[in-house]
Formats: structure tokens, C-alpha cells, sequence
């Protein structure tokens, strides 16, 4: 026998939308969220609430962790199942790049779920990013944290004769057993498969370029735990490219895309800082536009320099660049 866990007690007043039940027992239509196995789909459940806010369920999996980091206090958030003695200790995070991940799943699920988006449409994400308050988030415990994300739509564009909205953003608060840890915006637009077509063109039929004859990084200068993880190569005159070690990759990869998906060139960005000097690599701020497409059919390349609050990151492809952004990195406490 299994006991649900939720978000409202039994005796919660079931007329205040705060207060409507959530379940963490199974995760959502892998298709709203676009993903082929169900063990990469985040949330779990949702909830409309008026004026265009949403309560949704995720769970952030033990899998995906980072190194162990040194954490003290006893303020400090665990998720469910967690060692009650891990916060005076030595203890894992999760990676920060389920909060990206996290905010695109939900900008996908809002549009199909509730805003009347088909099955057949396209979402795009043009921008991610998120923070985390390190004092705050959730270490790795002995099973996936639960985490309740409150969620907001905002700057919705309609045009004629389309029923639904063909862009909006979103912004989330992240929380974990009752503590605010962080926070993701993203933005949607969201293309019919005609319009899809349209633009991608042949471009969508292009395969990855090889990389064979290039020098990679090794995994411990890049902060990933093993080589499949490495996301950049470096062409003969020492500039990085963008050129994934593991095209299968079940979290970068879950599926075939017809371009370099964003969470790759996010992840290729945080490497490609690491590489330029900054440490330990564990990001814990960022924001990623994507101002075009970026093919597999021509080589691409991301460069990253310091900034006064971290780093600032360019990706360019056949001499136009195709995204950019900031990055900020945690330190060790």
C-alpha cells in the first residue's frame, strides 16, 4: 500500500486555489512536455488557478547530481526522503540544469494543457534562465526531491483567427518541504507544423558534423562526470565548438531534434566557462536567448568571457549568432 503525497493536507478548505491538491505519484503525458522516456519527464501534476497563475508538481530525480558540496545550518532545505543529519554535512546538490529543464517542461505543458495548444503545434522556447539561492535549495537525499513550482504567465500575444496564443512567458518559484529556493522565466512561441516546416526547410534533414579530428576536453575540465557528458571539441586553431561527445544522451538527447537543442548550447556555455577559468563550474544564475535556430549542417562555436556578475556567452554559426547570455556560478560554502 502506497501513501500519496500531496501539497493540502485533508483538511485544507478546498475554496482556496492555494490550496488544491497536488500529486507527486506519476508524471505527465510525456507528449506535452517533449520527451520519449517517461524517466525524463520532471512534473507530475497541475493545477489552473485564476488570473493566469498555475500550481505544478515536479520531481527533480537523485540521478542527476553534482559533486558533493560542503553545507551547513540547520535552515537548510531537504527533499523528501533526505538524511535529517546531510545539512551539518558534506552533501550532494541536484544539477542545476533541472531548473532549466524544469521551466521548459512547463512553458511546453501551460500551452498544450490549459491554453488550448494542439497536439500537432510546435513550441519553440526563445528564453530560459533561472536562480538559485544556495543557502537554500534542496540537497540530494535518499529518493527524488519534490519540488512545487508556482507559476505565472504573462506577455501573451493572440493574432486572428488562432484560437490560441502563439507566444507568452512564463516565470516560476521553485520550492522544496516548504522553502523557497529559486526562481526560472522562460519564453514560448508557439508555431503550427505548417509554419514549423516553413522554417526549418531542409536544414531539418541536415546531420550533426563530425568531430572526429578535433581535440576534446577531458571530463574534469568541463565539471561533468564522465566523457559522455562533454559537450564541446576544439577545431585546429583552438576555438570551441559545440559538438556533443554522446548524441544519444538520454537527457540532452531523449529524442531526435532537427537542430542543436537549447538546454545543449546552455550546457556547452557552462562548459566553455569552465574552460575560460570558471569555478567549480556549478552554476547557480544564467539567461539564454535563442535568437535563431543553430544547424547541425555547419560547425558552431561558443566563446565565453568574465563579466562584472559572472560570465556573458555568444554562440555563432556561419558567422551569425544564433544565441547568447549570462552566466553566475556558486560557491562552495
Amino acid at each position: 500500500m502506497t501513501e500519496s503525497r500531496s501539497l493540502a493536507s485533508p483538511e485544507a478548505d478546498p475554496e482556496d486555489p492555494e490550496q488544491l491538491t497536488l500529486s507527486w505519484d506519476s508524471c505527465v503525458s510525456r507528449a506535452l512536455v517533449h520527451r520519449n522516456a517517461v524517466a525524463e519527464v520532471l512534473l507530475t501534476d497541475a493545477r489552473a488557478l485564476p488570473d493566469g497563475r498555475f500550481l505544478l508538481a515536479a520531481q527533480w530525480p537523485r540521478s542527476y547530481a553534482t559533486s558533493a558540496t560542503s553545507i551547513s545550518g540547520p535552515g537548510t532545505a531537504l527533499g523528501a526522503g533526505s538524511d535529517p543529519g546531510a545539512g551539518s554535512a558534506s552533501a550532494e546538490r541536484h544539477d542545476p540544469m533541472l531548473a532549466a529543464e524544469t521551466i521548459r517542461q512547463v512553458g511546453l505543458y501551460i500551452c498544450q494543457r490549459f491554453l488550448g495548444a494542439p497536439s500537432t503545434s510546435k513550441p519553440i522556447i526563445r528564453s530560459v534562465g533561472f536562480q538559485l539561492d544556495n543557502s537554500a535549495e534542496p540537497v540530494v537525499g535518499y529518493g527524488a526531491t519534490d519540488v512545487l513550482c508556482r507559476a505565472e504567465v504573462h506577455d501573451v500575444r493572440h493574432v486572428d483567427d488562432v484560437p490560441w496564443p502563439v507566444a507568452l512567458s512564463v516565470r516560476i518559484q521553485f520550492s522544496a518541504a516548504g522553502r523557497e529556493f529559486g526562481s526560472a522565466l522562460g519564453r514560448v512561441r508557439v508555431l503550427s507544423e505548417e509554419e514549423y516546416e516553413t522554417f526549418r526547410g531542409p536544414n531539418a534533414a541536415a546531420d550533426p558534423v563530425p568531430d572526429t579530428v578535433h581535440g576534446r576536453p577531458s571530463p574534469t575540465e568541463v565539471s561533468v562526470p564522465s566523457p559522455g557528458d562533454v559537450m564541446l571539441v576544439r577545431d585546429p586553431a583552438g576555438a570551441l565548438m559545440v559538438a556533443p561527445a554522446d548524441l544519444r544522451h538520454p537527457r540532452f538527447f531523449d529524442h531526435p531534434s532537427d537542430h542543436v537543442p537549447g538546454m545543449v548550447l546552455l550546457e556547452a556555455a557552462r562548459q566553455a566557462a569552465c574552460l575560460a577559468g570558471a569555478t567549480p563550474g556549478r552554476l547557480n544564475g544564467c539567461h539564454m536567448q535563442a535568437l535563431r535556430f543553430t544547424e547541425w549542417n555547419a560547425p558552431v562555436h561558443v566563446e565565453c568571457a568574465p563579466a562584472e556578475d559572472g560570465w556573458t556567452f555568444q554562440v555563432t554559426q556561419s558567422g551569425d549568432t544564433t544565441a547568447s547570455g549570462t552566466l553566475s556560478f556558486a560557491r562552495n560554502r
